[in-house]
């Protein structure tokens, strides 16, 4: 009997060996873990944004609102802004409750209680994938304006590819010049690279003036496209769809980047209202 043949017959009824792999587990890890019932599958291609709030957690069931969206959408990657680091074990934890495995990697920038009553101290962006992450970096920005900000990047897999995932939050409205020098330290970080995918609360409509950079590249890094065709360097809402709650109105904050001419495109996108004053964004991508 082969291992493929002995590992099915192991498997509980309906879960099929690929939605057990597309979890993250390699076939002796699967093996090792026969006896465990197989983690829910999730869309493999599937990628998103989520700013989760940060007055939002004084509502209460914080967690558990950020799972019931997670679980509604299943992303094999998402990427979340304003969340502590205890607040993101809880989140896995209460995920893998309810049948859904995924992996984390925390970015904190701001290490002070003033954000995380109730959930230790550090504070700033998560990624959470059902595949194993690896070389992870944490970087804080050297202006992070009025509050710190950076990215966390990880290498993951989506839609059956090796990638490598950044989560980001730049600064808040008012702080062009701040968004500028961040926007360029995570342009030089993806080195031009065709296998990034940049997820991320930006706080700037595509035509900012800071933002015409990231679009058009320089000479250190690719541009990028954003998932949303009807985003872009010379196009604001409409036709590009606002994500985030802002004065006077609702603006495009939100975004699922990739490079141009990269590893992946993005055929789909959904914009998702939420409990939050960010939707959540995702996109269902395929290899070029």
């Amino acid at each position: 009997m082969s291992f493929r043949t002995r590992l099915s017959a192991l498997l509980p009824a309906g879960a099929g060996l690929a939605a057990l792999l597309a979890g993250g587990l390699t076939p002796a890890a699967a093996a090792d873990s026969a006896q465990a019932p197989a983690a829910k599958a999730v869309f493999t291609n599937r990628v998103a944004n989520f700013n989760v709030c940060n007055p939002c957690r004084w509502q209460g069931s914080h967690v558990a609102k950020i799972v019931d969206q997670v679980i509604k959408y299943r992303p094999q990657v998402i990427a979340l802004e304003e969340i502590c680091v205890g607040e993101t074990r809880s989140l896995r934890n209460a995920l893998a409750q309810r049948g859904y495995r995924y992996h984390v990697a925390h970015g904190s920038v701001d290490n002070t209680p003033r954000n995380c009553f109730g959930y230790g101290s550090s504070y700033g962006n998560a990624i959470l994938s059902a595949a194993p992450l690896t070389n992870k970096v944490n970087h804080p920005y050297g202006n992070g304006g009025s509050e710190p900000r950076g990215y966390v990047a990880a290498d993951t897999t989506v839609a059956g590819k090796k990638v490598r995932v950044f989560a980001t939050h730049l600064a808040q409205a008012g702080q062009a010049r701040a968004r500028a020098s961040q926007i360029d330290e995570l342009g030089r970080a993806t080195a031009s690279r065709k296998d990034i995918i940049v997820l991320g609360d930006f706080n700037a409509d595509p035509k900012y003036s800071e933002m015409q950079p990231l679009w058009r590249g320089t000479q250190a890094w690719a541009g990028f496209e954003d998932a949303d065709p009807a985003c872009g360097p010379a196009q604001n809402r409409p036709p590009c769809q606002p994500t985030a709650n802002a004065s006077p109105y609702r603006k495009k904050f939100d975004y699922v980047l990739l490079p141009k001419s990269g590893l992946l495109t993005a055929p789909s996108l959904g914009v998702h209202d939420t409990f939050s004053d960010h939707d959540l964004v995702h996109a269902d991508l395929q290899v070029r």
